[in-house]
């Protein structure tokens, strides 16, 4: 549950750590039409896939926070308040395998490379997590750091953002749990798979994480739509993993047309377990 979630959010911010400092005088950008070509000889044999291959290894000096005292995590995420008794899971990190290797984690470093900037994590609620995890980290490495939290009652609607005054960093989470619009018309809620209006919230960040798919495979009471449209179609139902295939289009598709030209980081999160033991 929350301890995936922290373990998942270490390896992926250490990622973004070693991406920024890597790429500081250039733009990593997501482009289905820039793909970047395989390297070749030498340049083959130095590049790094941090996530191709590796193991989780105990590390005694983990976690990188302690969620009683970190002020950020919702009740309903976290795990120790509410009684698990075991710790081991905390003490994993990922370790890539020979000669990729990854920076130690200094959120005070991160603070001061990201000072200026906006973070955004685009998502359900395992963005969520990756949001809070994040926040956490950083306030275990500068604990007196001066924050401000908006709204201050955690409601997300459709945001919230956490920002360290001292370093000039904003932290934001979006909820969105498709990416493409849900919207209220007369004959119901109409879930548009070739329509993004709420993109032009994400606009203006410099580095966006973006996670979808738990959702979509949801009927009955939890399934916030009640139709599917695309262009003039509209259905009752389909299935649902080409639903998803065509959501990502359309997003793959804004991407290309509002960042490609921009120095905003893009970032898309393969699909993690679910929160829940009964996966729902």
């Amino acid at each position: 549950m929350r301890g995936r979630a922290a373990v998942f959010a270490a390896v992926l911010v250490v990622f973004l750590v070693a991406c920024t400092a890597a790429a500081a005088a250039a733009a990593i950008t997501i482009s289905r039409k820039h793909q970047h070509r395989p390297a070749s000889g030498a340049a083959a044999k130095a590049a790094c896939d941090v996530f191709a291959a590796g193991s989780w290894v105990v590390d005694e000096s983990y976690p990188l926070y302690d969620s009683a005292t970190c002020p950020f995590i919702r009740a309903e995420f976290d795990c120790r308040r509410y009684g698990r008794p075991d710790k081991e899971y905390l003490k994993y990190r990922w370790q890539p395998s020979p000669p990729c290797s990854t920076p130690r984690f200094d959120g005070v470093a991160l603070l001061r490379m990201w000072s200026g900037k906006k973070v955004m994590f685009v998502g359900d609620s395992l963005a969520l997590n990756q949001y809070e995890s994040l926040l956490c980290m950083l306030h275990a490495a500068a604990p007196n750091a001066r924050t401000t939290v908006t709204p201050a009652s955690e409601k997300v609607d459709p945001l919230t953002t956490a920002r360290f005054e001292e370093f000039n960093v904003t932290i934001v989470y979006y909820l969105t749990h498709y990416l493409v619009d849900i919207v209220n018309e007369k004959a119901g809620r109409v879930l548009k798979l070739d329509a993004i209006d709420q993109a032009r919230n994400w606009l203006g960040a410099d580095v966006l994480v973006f996670d979808s798919w738990h959702w979509w495979p949801r009927s009955g009471p939890t399934q916030p739509w009640d139709y599917i449209q695309e262009g003039n179609t509209v259905v009752k139902d389909m299935d649902r993993t080409e639903a998803f295939s065509k959501a990502l289009n359309t997003w793959a598709r804004w991407v290309d047309a509002n960042l490609l030209q921009t120095n905003t980081r893009v970032f898309f999160q393969g699909i993690s377990p679910s929160h829940y033991r009964l996966n729902i």
